[in-house]
């Protein structure tokens, strides 16, 4: 595996830590190319190989996908390796968050495990199959994803593509571990209404704080009732978040409106449309005028099964890289992998650590870099069941 190297993992991702990729997260994008365009045209480059299809595939103004096709022997289901490009905004250490940093085996600096470690994996996996002239049982597709960050409308577009998926892996921070299942998330607004009032007077208004708080208060006791309900041997139970609240209007009048944002987390087998229609209903019984916002984001949760072969497989793979402890589990976040999993066995999985993810300082370590690349390149060459 001559690619793969920790010489090689640091130089890689140090080039692409180095091009600030950086999502707008909804704010207004005045840019002349997609965020992702730096780390497009790198990874063309790089690829600009005998027998690789490289496809741009614009997502928006701000957003692109860049698809790297390898062919198999023969034609079939691709085997699909997906990491995204977007990082989130870095503004609390920007004078060195892109600038990459080594020290020891940590490479630090703003998408360094979220997710310009998987990227940076996947590519010298491909990479080293291509160079040893190497045909996979399968072929390979690596996408490029952009916008997973904000409103996933990469992956989105990509489904949208007639291309037939066998598998995803999709590179996230998971310390070289598959993760087959994790949550699903409903975000909206709820809105108290009251009445204004003088605040000498107050008992001629209606103050919507108070019937936010009644809100709060019930939202936490139905996480409690669905946490009994639906446990999960691999993740937590649903949760009810309460991520923001706005209400009132000056210091000396009743706050006449109060919203409350709600991150509605959920585990699989739950009914998504059945659950948000339980969290209206119980705030519609507690006696306050109310209304609901439409959804901000709804993303599936990914629900493979632990004994679907192709995890097996990976489990396997990954143990014989990154340690014999290595564990098939659940996590409480979501990923693009939910976006493909109603169609083929997805999991999630790539170097790194949550816990650094989105933090100032933020590293990988070039060891699991390149134990996850060599991960990545077994995926690629097993000879996958559907493909005989």
């Amino acid at each position: 595996m001559r690619r793969i190297t920790p010489a090689e993992a640091e130089r890689m991702l140090a080039d692409l830590i180095a091009m600030p990729s950086v999502n707008p997260m909804g704010r207004a994008y005045e840019g002349d190319a997609p965020v992702e365009r730096g780390v497009t045209a790198y990874m063309e480059r790089i690829f600009d190989l005998p027998g690789v299809r490289i496809e741009r595939q614009p997502v928006s103004d701000a957003h692109e996908n860049l698809l790297i096709r390898y062919p198999a022997e023969a034609e079939g289901p691709a085997l699909l390796f997906e990491s995204h490009m977007d990082v989130v905004p870095a503004d609390d250490w920007a004078d060195r968050a892109f600038a990459p940093r080594t020290d020891g085996d940590r490479i630090y600096g703003r998408g360094a495990c979220d997710d310009k470690g998987s990227l940076t994996a996947m590519a010298l996996a491909l990479l080293d199959i291509i160079e040893s002239r190497e045909r996979p049982p399968l072929p390979v597709m690596l996408v490029c994803a952009g916008d997973e960050e904000y409103a996933q409308t990469g992956i989105k577009a990509f489904r949208a593509l007639p291309i037939e998926v066998a598998a995803g892996v999709f590179g996230e921070p998971t310390g070289c571990a598959p993760v087959v299942q994790h949550k699903g998330t409903l975000r909206w607004d709820i809105t108290v209404h009251g009445r204004s009032a003088h605040t000498s007077r107050p008992e001629l208004g209606v103050n919507a704080i108070y019937g936010a708080m009644d809100v709060i208060a019930a939202l936490k006791r139905h996480q409690d009732e669905l946490q009994a309900l639906h446990p999960s041997p691999l993740m937590t139970g649903p949760m009810l978040t309460v991520s923001m609240i706005r209400g009132g209007r000056t210091r000396n009048a009743v706050p006449d409106a109060c919203t409350v944002s709600l991150d509605f987390r959920l585990v699989p087998g739950m009914d998504m449309d059945a659950a948000r229609a339980g969290v209206i209903a119980l705030v519609g019984s507690l006696g306050w005028e109310v209304t609901h916002s439409e959804l901000q984001l709804r993303t599936p949760p990914l629900a493979t099964s632990p004994e679907d072969p192709f995890c097996l497989q990976a489990l396997s793979i990954c143990r014989a890289h990154a340690g014999p402890e290595i564990e098939m589990r659940g996590e409480p976040y979501g990923t693009d992998a939910s976006w493909i999993a109603d169609r083929a066995p997805a999991i999630v999985l790539g170097p790194g650590d949550i816990r650094s993810a989105h933090a100032v300082d933020e590293y990988v370590e070039i060891s699991q870099v390149v134990a996850c690349a060599a991960v990545y390149r077994d995926i690629m060459m097993w000879p996958f069941p559907s493909s005989g």
